[in-house]
């Protein structure tokens, strides 16, 4: 018992679901250039793959995103300790439901409540309103909870996705 102490154990882990029976998913093909990691925004290419969304592949409008990389139980980790779904590889592809999410390091946290609307960077990166460097847009169907937990001096958020 000595080992359970008030903080130490995160209670949001990126791209894992938080209701453990209330989510939907589907497989999906990564495809492109780039790895991507749980939690990770994801769109639909031509091929009927998908791509992760990132820095060097960015999106223009919030409808792009058409899901996010769910987290699996078990995952063998790369040679540098990181678990990632490589291009190619099979995916599960969260639909809707209750995640946890990493919030863009430019996200205000006191924004970050019950029913607020979820916004994404062209990056793809979650955040909680629009300005000049994010898309205009929300993520149809995506509010916050309200639930937000600080890790080192990374923030997560649980979101649902109707």
């Amino acid at each position: 018992m000595g080992l359970i102490i008030n903080n130490s154990i995160p209670k949001l882990k990126k791209g894992y679901p938080t209701v453990s029976d209330k989510y939907n998913v589907t497989g999906g093909i990564l495809t492109g250039d780039y790895a991507g990691v749980f939690g990770q925004t994801v769109k639909l290419e031509s091929s009927g793959y998908y791509s992760a969304i990132s820095s060097n592949n960015t999106i223009t409008y919030s409808t792009d995103v058409k899901g996010i990389i769910l987290a699996t139980n078990v995952k063998l980790a790369d040679w540098d300790g990181t678990v990632s779904v490589k291009p190619g590889e099979a995916f599960n592809l969260f639909i809707n439901g209750f995640i946890a999410v990493e919030l863009d390091a430019g996200a205000t946290v006191a924004n970050v409540v019950a029913n607020a609307p979820v916004y994404v960077t062209a990056n793809g990166t979650f955040t909680e309103a629009a300005d000049a460097s994010k898309l205009a847009n929300a993520l149809p169907n995506t509010v916050y909870t309200g639930v937000v937990e600080q890790v080192g001096s990374t923030y997560y958020a649980e979101i649902y996705v109707k």
